[in-house]
C-alpha cells in the first residue's frame, strides 16, 4: 500500500470496526471513497490484492447486486417439516 493516508485511515477504521462503532460495510464504502479521490491509490497496482486480504480479515458480508433476484420455490403440498410418526386426529 503506497498511500500513507490510506494506511492511517484503514488502521483507525479497523479499530472502530473491532469496537463495533463502525460497520464493515461502512468501512468498505469509506475506503472506496478515498480511493476514488486519491491519485496515489489509483496508481497503486498492489492495492486491490491488499484490499481483498483486508476484506477477508474483517469479513465483509456479500451484498448481492440489486439486479439479482432471489427465488424461493416451495411446491404445493410440500412440507418443510414432516414427521412420520404423526397420526391424524379424529374429530
Amino acid at each position: 500500500m503506497k498511500c500513507e493516508r490510506l494506511r492511517v485511515l484503514i488502521r483507525d477504521w479497523y479499530h472502530e470496526v473491532r469496537n463495533f462503532t463502525l460497520s464493515p460495510i461502512k468501512m468498505k464504502e469509506l475506503v472506496e471513497k478515498h480511493i476514488k479521490n486519491c491519485e496515489v491509490c489509483q496508481t497503486d497496482e498492489d492495492l486491490p490484492l491488499e484490499l481483498d486480504q483486508l476484506w477477508e480479515i474483517i469479513r465483509v458480508p456479500y451484498l448481492p447486486n440489486k439486479s439479482e433476484e432471489f427465488k424461493f420455490k416451495i411446491e404445493e403440498n410440500e412440507y418443510l417439516y414432516e414427521d412420520e410418526n404423526l397420526e391424524e386426529e379424529e374429530f
